[in-house]
């Protein structure tokens, strides 16, 4: 027996995640029927009530049939918790071979909500500041669901929400609001980023070669792009269809089906050239037919829904009138851009790996997070390039046979240097696996994909091609739920192998391929260097839920430290709720600031005391305790029908931000006399981004776009807006003696962030700093010594990933002269983020080094690593 993929043990009680022959006989009935039998007989080992678990749909894949069950608790649906029951024919019955899955043991959570659906919508975007810069947002609302956890549940609503970031890439955003205290339990990005007559026409392609393809002849006499010659129209209706976007941008067509202003490809006659080909529309619907046949001759599958449903493509978006250089399945259809104007339509990995998102969606519908969502892009990958290969004939030893993408370049570039990644690159997960947070590609989804998507094709290069897809695709099918993760896969294609009676010897090639690639059970506590103390491992930093909290590992004052957490080993795990724990560097002992209905978040020290956002079911306030978290939690404010969050506290001030109904947000200031000013009277004011020191407050203000500077002792209130394109807005401020330092998110097409600079008295000089020069998704830390960051590249972001990122320090004054003199904070192996400076040398940082996330600290620099 083991545990789920991330699950330590002692926290959150579950099921076997594997079980293999507790039946020696057949049972009577249908397969679900055989199924919900033997979970019933072995509650003992399972321990969940059969009459908790939900049948969602059997599947058939050759003899075999795998029933799967959604755990629901009290009637309400449990994240990520399904189990799928195999069974295959016998005499008298069926015979339950094995089963996989995740089932939660302990849920005790209360399934009446205190907090309502309207209100959790209201606090979602209140709370978390980078929902509210998502352009064209729209909300989805699903209801209740239950987060599992080691404390019983946590009760949440559900929303979606899409729209497009200012720097234009898309958003599917999955938020789950806790319904007993009214704060983000869980946020995370969903993008899995790429009647007539029927005839067959004449189709010229992107590199100008010319196919069949079958469309319609419709009664105005025009033809368009809608092939019915597949079998599911015969039995289901189903079609495949492809839609041209004409340039409009993919954030209005993205999410949903499509709608009635996005046309079809349309013809004048039966051939499709000129536009219809620069658009990627032939490739589209040509590449889909591919796949369809593909999943059809060699899986057995009825298309991407298993069910004989329509195939949808729309091609030719565009992102603010530029091209869109993406691809995506947003849970509905394939949306295709083009990249160095040529459409990502044209390769047929590229295709095949969108629409298999779409399959495992439909079948282990794995969550795109950490290493389920990296099991999710391993899949994908893995079925694009081999539909590719044979479709071109390439044979399995050609080193070019697990390049992903390498014909997107239309032969400007070799094919291994247009390539977005390589099943052949030999990662190794006691090696290369890069743990890194939720907020880098959701957990490392593309970074870490072809670990586990390289064992999946040097299975392929040693077995029959055929037979290995078929054991994949059962394995994704039949074995693999929600959370599943990396030896879960090798579980799950190990007993689908079984389960077809293949040879020793292809039984022998799987285990090869897994164990060249290190993955086996316990492989995430191999691996790793380490020069840094642990303060708290296994943590979830509460800025990978809330937009707008600091993103540093830590608040420090002088020896005091405090950690913003949830209480979390990964989301599906500990508590949800969010906790602070506050600590000293020179002793042990550590306290935590918890409480049962509400979460803590958000902390800011002075000598006198800590002080924090509480969000709970009556409201969002702002609350204290002593210096080191010891004593009574008390109010500090806390008004009915308005939200009160990042507070700063110094030398007995408060300064926080006050957000009324109507989403007004004014920056408060109650001063050590206990007397409370508005900073910001005039009506309609937005503030985030809240800092205070010496005097001091700043914050970004207006759309994002403007820097305020308030002198508390005057009175006086400075702003200037920030130079570059309009879609740049402020995405953190903090302060030194005599500056404010802030950091611009935005970029033009490319996303970028840049840190800049100006002094406290006179903010129109305001200037971007030389180094560090532009990056992406910058962290930073500054006092009057130093200034620390953290920065991982684009390219990472989107699968190219180049390497862990490392905290860079260097003294401030060289910074503002313009010297790139940083060197390393730390030799640690892992990623390296959120750094927080503290007195001296004193840094702490989030540290991946352990395949978890950790906060660690140095009491100097590490300066080389040579």
């Amino acid at each position: 027996m083991s545990l789920p993929a991330n699950v330590t043990a002692g926290q959150a009680p579950v099921a076997p995640v594997m079980t293999e022959g507790l039946d020696h006989a057949a049972r009577e009935g249908t397969p679900a029927e055989a199924a919900r039998a033997h979970l019933k007989a072995h509650q003992d080992k399972y321990k969940v009530l059969v009459s908790d678990l939900q049948t969602l749909k059997t599947t058939k894949v050759g003899k075999q049939s795998a029933v799967r069950f959604q755990q629901k608790h009290n009637g309400v649906p449990v994240l990520g918790a399904e189990y799928a029951v195999q069974t295959e024919p016998a005499e008298g019955g069926q015979k339950v071979t094995s089963a996989t899955g995740t089932l939660y043991t302990d849920l005790t959570v209360s399934t009446t909500p205190k907090v309502t659906e309207k209100t959790a919508e209201q606090r979602m975007f209140s709370l978390d500041s980078h929902l509210g810069t998502v352009k064209g947002a729209q909300t989805a609302e699903h209801g209740l669901v239950v987060l599992p956890n080691s404390h019983g549940g946590t009760l949440t609503w559900h929303f979606t929400v899409t729209g497009a970031r200012g720097d234009g890439s898309p958003v599917r955003q999955e938020v789950y609001v806790d319904a007993s205290v009214g704060g983000i339990a869980l946020s995370y990005d969903n993008i899995d980023a790429a009647d007539a007559a029927p005839v067959t026409g004449t189709g010229v392609r992107v590199d100008g070669s010319e196919v069949q393809l079958n469309a319609n002849h419709d009664a105005d006499g025009s033809y368009t792009l809608v092939d019915s010659a597949r079998d599911m129209y015969a039995r289901t209706g189903g079609q495949i269809r492809t839609y041209d976007a004409q340039r409009k941008n993919y954030t209005l067509v993205a999410g949903g089906p499509v709608t009635d202003d996005t046309p079809l490809v349309k013809s004048a006659t039966d051939r499709f050239d000129g536009a219809n080909t620069t658009s990627g529309a032939v490739d589209a619907h040509i590449n889909a037919a591919k796949v369809y046949e593909y999943l059809k001759d060699r899986l057995g599958r009825d298309g991407i829904d298993g069910k004989g449903g329509s195939i949808y493509s729309v091609v030719n978006v565009a992102s603010n009138g530029k091209d869109y250089a993406n691809a995506f399945w947003d849970g509905s259809k394939m949306v295709y851009g083009h990249m160095n104007g040529v459409p990502l339509s044209v390769g047929l990995d590229v295709v095949g790996h969108e629409m298999t998102h779409g399959v495992t969606e439909h079948a282990a519908g794995l969550v795109y997070l950490n290493q389920s969502g990296a099991l999710n892009e391993a899949i994908s990958d893995y079925f694009g390039n081999a539909m590719e290969t044979a479709d071109k004939g390439i044979a399995m030893s050609d080193p070019t046979s697990g390049l992903v993408g390498e014909y997107l370049c239309n032969g400007t570039k070799p094919l291994k240097d247009c390539a977005l990644r390589d099943l052949n690159d030999g990662r190794n997960a006691q090696k290369d696996y890069l743990p890194i947070t939720l907020d880098i590609d959701n957990g490392g989804v593309h970074s870490n994909s072809t670990i586990v998507g390289g064992a999946l094709w040097d299975l392929r290069k040693s077995i029959d091609t055929r037979l290995a897809d078929q054991i994949i695709y059962r394995a994704a099918e039949n074995y693999l739920t929600p959370l599943s993760g990396f030896t879960d896969m090798r579980n799950a294609v190990t007993l689908a192998a079984k389960s077809m009676k293949v040879s020793t010897a292809d039984l022998a090639a799987i285990d090869k391929a897994f164990d060249a690639h290190g993955i086996e059970q316990g492989w995430e506590h191999k691996g790793g260097t380490h020069d840094a103390t642990t303060l708290a491992g296994n943590i979830l930093p509460a800025y990978e839920v809330y937009g707008g909290v600091d993103e540093q590992a830590a608040q420090i004052n002088g020896d005091v430290y405090a950690i913003p957490h949830g209480d979390a080993i990964a989301w599906d795990q500990g508590s949800a709720a969010f906790g602070i724990t506050v600590g000293r560097f020179s002793k042990h002992p550590r306290h935590e600031l918890a409480q049962k209905d509400a979460y803590l978040l958000d902390p800011s020290l002075d000598n006198d005391r800590i002080a924090f956002t509480r969000i709970s079911a009556d409201g969002v306030g702002i609350y204290q305790a002593g210096s080191k978290g010891q004593g009574e939690i008390k109010k500090l404010v806390d008004e009915p029908g308005v939200d009160e969050t990042e507070p700063v506290t110094e030398n007995g001030a408060l300064a926080y931000i006050r957000t009324a109904p109507d989403g007004e947000q004014d920056v408060m200031l109650r001063k050590a006399d206990g007397t409370t000013v508005d900073v910001t009277p005039e009506p309609g004011t937005k503030a985030s981004h809240l800092a205070m020191k010496n005097g001091t407050i700043a914050w970004a203000g207006g759309d994002g776009t403007y820097l305020y500077v308030y002198d508390i002792a005057t009175g006086r209130t400075q702003d200037k807006r920030i130079p570059g394109f309009l879609f740049n807005y402020i995405s953190d401020v903090q302060l030194t003696s005599d500056r404010v330092f802030y950091r611009i998110t935005g970029g033009f097409l490319l996303p970028s962030t840049t840190i800049g600079s100006t002094p406290v008295d006179d903010v129109t000089q305001m200037a971007n700093l030389r180094f560090p020069a532009s990056l992406y998704a910058a962290q930073f830390s500054v006092n009057d010594d130093y200034l620390a960051y953290s920065a991982y590249d684009l390219w990472g972001a989107l699968g190219s990933w180049s390497g862990p990122t490392k905290v860079q320090v260097a003294d401030t004054s060289d910074v503002l002269a313009g010297l790139n003199g940083f060197s390393r904070v730390s030799c640690s192996s892992g990623s390296q983020l959120a750094p927080s400076l503290g007195d001296g040398r004193r840094v702490v940082w989030l540290d991946t080094t352990a395949a978890t996330t950790d906060v660690v600290t140095r009491s100097t620099f590490a300066g080389t690593c040579e």
